[in-house]
């Protein structure tokens, strides 16, 4: 994916030199682990991160999605402060009441495929509208380039701020307080007319 510049922030490919930031800031100050197979250690990171370089080059080739995490970087200094991307999401999504009478998924035990968001933006700077201005760029790409009909946004029922950032880009909210990890889904529609809304500027 082309770098994308915004107001603010540029979205960029990671690259192998952008380990250390992007460890300190997902796994000490954000502590995220997606895995039990995963730990914290920045040998691990760095084993993620030269797979992520990788796969910007074989989904070229592959002519595949550009699916992946990428960089947030502010536009005046380049300074690393967080991440973003589109992702593949393989969830029970019937059990929710949009895709059930909306999207014509009917079987709550079958997982559906769709697309998704991914944001992790350092403390220091969460609270300013980054995770925003890096959402609407990757929905640019979503809607705009690869002409999806939809994306979703995935986050625990507790989770403030990333549930006001989904309502603010107009997602439909829905919630499933009882589910272990799909516990609210933003779901927004790539719908003629709202395209207006996702024009950046930069």
């Amino acid at each position: 994916m082309k770098p994308i510049a915004t107001e603010r922030i540029i979205v960029r490919e990671f690259r192998p030199s952008d380990l250390g930031e992007i460890y300190r800031i997902l796994d000490v100050e954000l502590k995220l682990i997606d895995s039990t197979h995963q730990d914290s250690s920045i040998a691990q990171r760095k084993k993620w991160l030269e797979w992520t370089v990788h796969g910007y080059e074989q989904n070229r080739i592959l002519l595949n999605p550009p699916y992946g995490d990428h960089a947030i970087v502010l536009r005046d200094s380049l300074q690393l402060i967080g991440a973003c991307g589109l992702v593949p999401v393989l969830a029970p999504l019937a059990k929710i009441p949009y895709y059930k009478y909306t999207a014509d998924a009917d079987d709550e035990e079958m997982n559906y495929p769709e697309v998704g968001l991914f944001i992790a933006v350092s403390t220091h700077y969460q609270c300013r509208g980054i995770a925003y201005e890096a959402s609407k760029a990757l929905i640019e790409v979503a809607f705009k380039g690869l002409k999806l009909k939809r994306i979703i946004g995935i986050t625990d029922l507790y989770n403030n701020p990333s549930i006001a950032v989904l309502k603010r880009l107009g997602m439909r909210i829905e919630k499933l307080p009882e589910h272990k990890w799909m516990q609210v889904v933003g779901i927004l529609e790539n719908e003629t007319g709202r395209e207006k809304n996702y024009k950046l500027s930069g």
